[in-house]
């Protein structure tokens, strides 16, 4: 309803109505009562991809900083050829950048328990 103020503009008359008779927007749909196991499944695998990123990218750092200085018959892929200088960069580097890594690598374990346990409760409803 609009009223025509002192000004000559139309302006909302305030509702007398009480709020508890306003019209409510409906109440929303029951949740499904069950688990979407794909959903779940994909959120593992999801964060088992960027969980073994993240170790790749830890790992392949710690390989460059252990071939620096190298012998020319290391072999990055073959360990049994590393000497313990090699092996002290390696461990010295994976020290140093595994405040970088460690909180995300944690947080994604952590996930992937969570959705299991979810996923195993799922089958058993």
């Amino acid at each position: 309803m609009t009223h025509l103020t002192a000004g000559g503009t139309d302006a909302l008359a305030h509702s007398t109505m009480p709020d508890t008779l306003q019209p409510r927007a409906p109440a929303p749909a029951t949740p499904p009562r069950h688990f979407d196991r794909d959903f779940l499944r994909f959120g593992i695998a999801d964060r088992r991809q960027r969980f073994e990123e993240l170790e790749a990218n830890m790992v392949a750092i710690c390989e460059c900083a252990a071939l620096r200085g190298a012998d020319r018959g290391a072999r990055i892929d073959h360990r049994q050829t590393w000497d313990r200088a090699m092996w002290q960069r390696y461990l010295a580097t994976a020290t140093q950048i595994e405040p970088d890594f460690m909180p995300e690598m944690l947080r994604l374990l952590r996930e992937i328990d969570r959705l299991q346990r979810l996923l195993m409760l799922s089958m058993k409803i």
